[in-house]
């Protein structure tokens, strides 16, 4: 099982040298809750846009509610994407088609309200040429390329409602395995007992059930049934708020191991600021549905500039009575901070590798931070 993930992994490492493992263009997800006129959008996941490089950590931060865990589901097609692309070792393996929408209306709008044949003409082009990408688009969500998506794998937050307790180790872990073609049952054995050694586990845990084991313990179980497929790109949902400090630890340095022995790419989402200092190469910030700030992990905690990733880290605790003694909690709230009636505010780069959500009066401000 560890020589074939790493022989499996090196090349797809190799193939996507020139590009991200994942890359996510103007990801949105809306959820649509009420009928009639008392329908509610929830914009989960509002506009997101950024790469994954082979072989990083990414580290995905933010209260909860804010779309974290929404974007990751979303990336492994638990939900489909309201709009926007998701990419996928350079194949784009699912697109959400509301652009497309928007545009057949507001070209219908057009036939309707002018009487200028040239116009009139142009948006019957537009209402055709959308409506073949809708139907592309769909074609290409429907199609299920196997070989492909199975380098994607997800490890959830809740190692307990994420098991079966009806199946013993061997069959979680055994069911990827199964579906993927794998017939014979000592091959399937001998990698769930090679899988359960991965993740410290022992082979004699195979026979269990989820129940007799420990939360840290469950979680590993999680993270071989991940692992048993050999995946290139691991969305790992928030894997240690349930557990123990120090099982905690354990699972972060199982993860780091992970990535440095296989070479496998991680998104971490976790709204633990230390712990993703810790484990990520670079980091995100996300609030209510957009990504307000991305930068490497060093650079995030030394100059954070947005008043968001500002006030996440004023609520991080440090082991330092003197300091905890005149700590002061930074508060944020948007309708004050900000002012976007005259221009909207764009993701943009400040300095190398340092994107943030402002408009041009935010950025000059920032500008002059970074100098300061």
């Amino acid at each position: 099982m560890r020589n074939s993930l790493n022989i499996d992994n090196k090349i797809e490492i190799k193939q996507s040298e020139l590009a991200p493992v994942v890359s996510i263009k103007n990801l949105k997800k809306h959820f649509i809750s009420g009928v009639g006129k008392q329908k509610l959008v929830v914009k989960a996941v509002d506009g997101v846009s950024f790469d994954i490089q082979s072989g990083e950590i990414f580290g995905l931060v933010g209260e909860s509610g804010c779309g974290k865990t929404t974007l990751g589901r979303t990336l492994i097609k638990l939900h489909e994407p309201t709009d926007g692309t998701i990419e996928f070792l350079g194949r784009p393996i699912t697109e959400g088609i509301q652009s497309n929408i928007e545009a057949i209306n507001e070209a219908k709008e057009i036939i309707k309200s002018h009487k200028d044949a040239e116009k009139k003409a142009e948006a019957k082009n537009t209402i055709k040429f959308n409506k073949k990408e809708i139907r592309r688009k769909k074609r290409q969500n429907e199609k299920n390329d196997y070989e492909l998506t199975k380098k994607m794998q997800m490890i959830f937050q809740d190692p307990i409602a994420s098991l079966d307790p009806r199946m013993t180790v061997k069959e979680i872990i055994a069911e990827g395995l199964r579906i993927s073609g794998v017939k014979k049952d000592d091959e399937i054995t001998k990698q769930v007992h090679e899988v359960l050694e991965t993740v410290g586990l022992v082979p004699e845990h195979a026979n269990r059930y989820p129940h007799e084991f420990s939360g840290g313990q469950r979680q590993r179980i999680g993270i071989g049934r991940a692992l048993v497929l050999n995946p290139t790109f691991l969305i790992a949902d928030e894997p240690i708020s349930a557990l123990d400090v120090s099982i905690q630890a354990q699972i972060i340095n199982l993860l780091n191991d992970l990535r440095k022995e296989y070479g496998i790419t991680i998104l971490f989402v976790a709204h633990d600021l230390s712990v993703v200092k810790y484990i990520s190469d670079r980091v995100g910030v996300m609030y209510f549905g957009n990504m307000v700030e991305l930068a490497p992990a060093d650079e995030l905690f030394a100059n954070p500039l947005h008043p968001y990733t500002k006030s996440l880290l004023s609520a991080v605790p440090l082991a330092d009575p003197n300091y905890e003694k005149y700590r002061k909690r930074v508060t944020y709230n948007p309708q004050t901070t900000h002012d976007y009636s005259e221009e909207k505010p764009v993701f943009q780069e400040i300095k190398e590798g340092h994107f943030i959500l402002a408009n041009s009066k935010e950025m000059e401000e920032y500008r002059r931070e970074l100098k300061g």
